[in-house]
């Protein structure tokens, strides 16, 4: 769709204001059984003219996303006129005065933001009880399936947004599962990439040392277009020998377990077989640590209040309308691990697993870890913690409900996951 969309403008067959107003109109139309939506861009059809008139003049494109419509997640600084909200009726007239740098780098590349999408409120930091892709300001998400499926969390949005064609990508961000898990019950492909592969900067998220930047595209193309728009070049075309199957998460779909084997033999692709991390609970309690302390500093760097100002208009808006509790805000302010040096201890006990089961991959072989997205086990959680990359590919739907397979590995070997992506599809399809 990228390069379709691209080479259209470049023959004169379409122009980007056309383009905008369709995806536009289409949102306008159909976003109302979604509420995937919450912001459009009122300055998207102007700038979709500037492009125009800068191709006309110049006879070459802007960049590399020329007229190419995104949308973004709600928690992502924009310093144009939409709110950066991050679907709290508290932000609803938050007009940052910077861009997010990934804005920066899209709109450099010519690519146009035409609105923001719904997500669980503040990346669903506030209520364990609150359902995922529900905020205050949007309502609930509704799933590309309907109202009995499940959106995912907290880049729902997003993700619908991909399914439902509203966008040509979006962007969404990711703690930990906020990318893949919207993707997996939306039948959409995302790339959550690697620590600190994107910066984060401008992203109102939970934490900075677990927060990262993600895609999602309806077609394995647009990704591998985005993975290469970021210059990520595998060391060589070496040829990948040996994966991870973490075979907790396919304990309920054997059968999807020995196509993948077989697929695998196919391709003289050699297995292993078990659990990536062995006893992942303790580190639970790292994360949590390390998520408390730093959600109140990006909440006091980021927004036009202070810390107590933005404690009390929760208390006093979100606690009575719109959610049964608000403990994840009131345990984070309330937390003292940065001076209690427990902090430092979580992030210095989640290096040394990363160090240890990245030497685990190398000393085996292992190029991948593979597992069902949404199988048994705690998928995401693996990429979030070794800090490595995590694609999605949807492989089946069966009766509306996807099923999507998780390819998780090093940072700059995402285009090597694409690889083996159209090779397991050629299975599945």
């Amino acid at each position: 769709m990228i390069k379709e969309l691209i080479d259209s403008y470049l023959k004169k067959e379409l122009t980007v204001e056309d383009s905008v107003r369709s995806y536009l109109n289409r949102i306008e139309l159909e976003n109302g059984a979604y509420n995937a939506i919450l912001h459009t861009n009122n300055e998207a059809i102007d700038r979709a003219r500037e492009l125009d008139k800068y191709l006309q003049n110049n006879n070459k494109l802007k960049g590399r996303l020329h007229g190419i419509p995104v949308l973004l997640k709600a928690n992502i600084l924009t310093k144009d006129l939409q709110p950066t909200s991050c679907g709290s009726v508290l932000l609803k007239d938050f007009i940052s005065d910077k861009d997010a740098a990934i804005v920066t780098l899209l709109l450099a590349e010519g690519a146009i933001i035409i609105g923001k999408s719904n997500m669980s409120e503040f990346s669903n930091y506030v209520s364990n009880y609150s359902e995922s892709g529900y905020s205050s300001l949007g309502g609930q998400t509704i799933s590309a399936f309907g109202s009995t499926h499940p959106a995912g969390g907290s880049s729902s949005g997003s993700a619908v947004a991909v399914a439902k064609s509203f966008c040509v990508f979006s962007l969404g961000s990711e703690t930990d599962g906020s990318v893949v898990y919207p993707a997996a019950h939306n039948g959409v492909f995302a790339i959550k990439f690697g620590a600190n592969f994107l910066s984060s900067q401008g992203v109102i998220g939970i934490s900075s040392y677990f927060d990262s930047i993600g895609y999602f595209t309806k077609k394995i193309e647009d990704l591998s277009y985005l993975i290469n728009f970021h210059q990520i070049i595998p060391k060589g075309k070496r040829q990948l020998l040996k994966v991870f199957i973490e075979v907790d998460s396919f304990s309920r779909s054997s059968f999807f377990l020995e196509k993948l084997r077989g697929r695998l033999f196919k391709n003289n692709i050699e297995e292993e077989s078990g659990v990536f991390i062995s006893d992942i609970d303790p580190y639970f309690e790292m994360m949590d640590i390390i998520c408390q302390t730093e959600f109140k500093l990006n909440i006091v760097n980021e927004l036009p209040c202070t810390s107590e100002e933005f404690l009390q208009n929760c208390r006093e808006t979100l606690l009575v309308n719109f959610h049964p509790d608000i403990n994840e805000i009131e345990r984070s302010f309330a937390s003292d691990f940065l001076l209690s040096g427990k902090y430092d201890w979580a992030k210095e006990e989640i290096e040394k697993l990363r160090i240890e089961r990245l030497l685990f991959m190398k000393q085996n072989g292992i190029d991948f870890i593979l597992a069902l997205t949404l199988g048994k086990g705690n998928t995401a959680s693996i990429a979030t913690l070794v800090g490595l990359s995590h694609l999605v590919i949807p492989i089946s739907i069966e009766e509306e409900l996807p099923i999507s397979l998780s390819i998780i590995g090093r940072p700059m070997e995402e285009e090597m996951m694409v690889d083996l992506t159209k090779k397991i599809l050629k299975e599945f399809l």
